[in-house]
């Protein structure tokens, strides 16, 4: 659990620093949102992070540095979606695990941009299952049997870690097919429709 509290003139200020155009000097507006938030949320503002969950599991699951580096990106990711408020960190930490071990892209590297995360998941996807299909007995690497075999023993929900996935791999494909010049585009022919310019 952590705690940061930041005093709301900062918080307008750095904002007013990064986006000028966006950010009007009046505090109050500001300290409105927090509170319809907060009204919003019914005061349960308690967000436990599942970087310890990580942590935990590194050695017991013998993740290599890049598996964990990965899954810590994943971890980070989570935060620019909803998860972190439906579901225990635990679950997205083993999501995280998942996806850096079964879905890694094939040593190449991801940092800055989500495409190749995107495509090495769809990628990696259908290779596991291509595996758990063969039928020659190959079946999937021990890495990944030996992380099923955990899955299968543990008592974590598989569902709820498998809709987190789900959830992250929508997040890189929106990500993926995002283009600022075509959002902004927009934003000017919808402003230019309703006459607000």
């Amino acid at each position: 659990m952590e705690e940061c509290p930041q005093h709301i003139r900062f918080v307008v200020g750095e904002a007013r620093g990064l986006w000028p155009e966006f950010i009007a000097p009046d505090v109050s507006k500001l300290g409105e949102c927090e509170f319809s938030l907060i009204s919003e949320m019914s005061s349960q503002l308690i967000i436990h992070h599942p970087y310890r969950t990580l942590s935990e599991l590194q050695p017991e699951l013998s993740l290599t540095s890049d598996e964990v580096a990965l899954a810590w990106s994943v971890i980070n990711d989570h935060y620019l979606t909803d998860l972190p408020l439906l579901y225990p960190p635990h679950v997205i930490a083993v999501m995280a695990i998942i996806v850096a071990v079964v879905f890694k892209p094939s040593q190449t590297s991801f940092h800055g941009s989500a495409a190749p995360l995107a495509s090495a998941m769809r990628d990696g996807g259908m290779s596991i299952l291509a595996a758990l299909g063969d039928k020659n007995g190959n079946g999937p690497p021990p890495r990944i049997q030996r992380l099923i075999a955990w899955l299968a023993e543990s008592e974590v929900d598989i569902k709820a870690v498998i809709e987190c996935t789900q959830e992250l791999v929508s997040l890189y494909e929106v990500w993926e097919q995002y283009s600022e010049k075509h959002c902004k585009e927009l934003l000017g022919r919808m402003v230019k429709s309703k006459n607000l310019d």
